[in-house]
């Protein structure tokens, strides 16, 4: 409908400044075959109307169906991630939206929580996970001189402080409610980055390094010849 509108000229100026620009797609998720789950979904957050989901978790040797109030839809490294007030737990939670095997809107309207924002509910994250809702957590990290200026150029999350030292590092702070997922993006950076604090970060990145050596080291070939 949109190109038909747009007219002769018009359309090929469209088309031809579509070329000027690329986004890759490197680990970003398909979602061709699931058009009308999306529909449905979107249906129920303008609606406001209660949505059945199955959903087909990592962990879970059968699919679950729950009802869900949908909130929002949250587009995070090339992956979608529904958030709703989940009535069973009495909470907010996120379904990522590739193993939403089915979704169905029903006539069960909902009242939104008031004053509900996605933007805030996701400010404490370092993308999308929530953890526990112990507390905030502060963190901190040094980065090596080489990798500075790529850490420097980009707003990693909204609490970020970023120090530059002497000697051409950098050390980054930030408030949290979660570290699950700032341990990832740490770990991307090897030997170049190194977790200052909390001790407990800290505590699981050797844990996670020690596990990653004793496996290149047990699949390490021997010798012919020696033992």
């Amino acid at each position: 409908k949109v190109r038909a509108m747009l007219g002769g000229e018009r359309l090929k100026y469209v088309d031809r400044f579509a070329t000027m620009f690329h986004q890759t797609s490197l680990g970003a998720g398909d979602y061709s075959n699931h058009g009308e789950i999306i529909d449905e979904l979107m249906q129920g957050i303008e609606d406001r109307k209660t949505v059945f989901i199955t959903y087909q978790s990592l962990q879970a040797t059968e699919a679950v169906t729950y009802d869900v109030y949908p909130l929002g839809l949250v587009y995070h490294r090339g992956s979608l991630y529904l958030v709703g007030w989940a009535p069973e737990h009495e909470g907010i939670r996120h379904w990522k939206v590739n193993p939403i095997e089915n979704a169905e809107v029903t006539e069960f309207p909902f009242q939104r929580p008031e004053g509900f924002d996605l933007r805030d509910h996701l400010a404490k994250s370092f993308g999308v996970y929530q953890g526990d809702g112990e507390g905030e957590v502060h963190v901190k990290v040094r980065f090596a001189p080489a990798v500075t200026r790529y850490v420097s150029e980009s707003q990693w999350h909204p609490s970020q402080r970023l120090s530059a030292k002497k000697d051409g590092s950098l050390v980054a702070e930030f408030d949290l409610g979660a570290t699950d997922e700032i341990k990832t993006w740490i770990l991307s950076f090897g030997r170049h980055a190194e977790v200052l604090e909390p001790e407990g970060l800290r505590g699981e990145i050797v844990e996670e390094l020690e596990e990653l050596l004793s496996a290149y080291v047990d699949q390490r070939p021997t010798r012919r010849g020696l033992t």
